[in-house]
């Protein structure tokens, strides 16, 4: 999976405080075992009813894609603010 794909899947629609989203800088959108698949600059949020959907700019290339996350956060909703 590209990071365009992993963003694009990542970034919602799914039910998160949209608050505690805008309190941060960054997200990373990681898979199951934690490996960092795409990293972004929080811009906003869209809602969708009671779901949100994140906005930001994707950060092609950071050096954490690929790497284990510094931050594991053991959920279901495989997105971690930063």
């Amino acid at each position: 999976m590209s990071e365009d794909e992993a963003w694009v899947a990542g970034r919602g629609v799914w039910k998160f405080k949209a608050d505690r989203a805008l309190s941060q800088n960054e997200v990373q959108i990681i898979n199951a075992t934690g490996t960092v698949l795409a990293v972004a600059r929080i811009t906003g949020i869209s809602k969708f009813g009671d779901r949100y959907a994140l906005e930001g700019e994707l950060l092609r290339g950071d050096p954490r894609v690929g790497r284990p996350t510094p931050s594991p956060h053991l959920s279901r909703n495989p997105v971690t603010y930063i």
